[in-house]
């Protein structure tokens, strides 16, 4: 059996850690510098940073606080919300993340992320999926991806996503379930 591991994840929204019900209302949790210190005082084995308005704002994420959030913590730290290149991943892991977290920009161009494994091996690449459940017409469900922090149906579907992912070159697959 595998060992469970502890991996809070931390939504970014306008430099604050934010918490919301199937993704909408939230509500102010504090600094995200502040939390990933306590986490990594509580043992937890891995933090991940997502910056969930950079996609849907068209902009990067703030680096500022990832370098000084990767200054302070001695846990793995994985950051996403924004990258939509090499370069992105580049800055990203510059500033001390351990693993780059991609979504909008991986449904957008499937490539990147067999890209990003060969310049930076697979290990370092997660592949972030937003997923919600829908009906189809044939009175069966699917999970359906969203992109843009949650904002946009792309009509794919979840499990076949994650698993094309994992062909690409994807280390890891960050889900996350819209509904609950």
């Amino acid at each position: 059996m595998e060992a469970k591991r502890i991996i809070p994840c931390l939504d970014v929204k306008d430099g604050r850690v934010v918490k919301g019900v199937k993704f909408v209302n939230f509500r102010d949790e504090g600094d995200p510098v502040e939390l990933a210190v306590y986490y990594d005082n509580e043992n937890a084995d891995e933090l991940v940073f997502l910056d969930i308005t950079a996609s849907h704002e068209e902009r990067s994420i703030m680096l500022d606080i990832v370098e000084e959030t990767a200054s302070k913590i001695s846990i793995p730290l994985t950051v996403g919300g924004g990258i939509r290149s090499i370069d992105d991943m580049k800055a990203i892991l510059a500033a001390g993340a351990d693993k780059v977290s991609i979504s909008s920009a991986a449904i957008r161009d499937p490539e990147l992320i067999s890209k990003a494994a060969g310049e930076f091996g697979s290990k370092r690449i997660v592949v972030a999926i937003d997923a919600k459940r829908m009906e189809t017409g044939d009175d069966g469900l699917i999970w359906e991806v969203y992109i843009n922090g949650g904002r946009k149906a792309t009509g794919i579907d979840a499990v076949k996503w994650a698993q094309e992912a994992e062909k690409l070159g994807a280390g890891e697959i960050l889900l996350t379930s819209m509904d609950t």
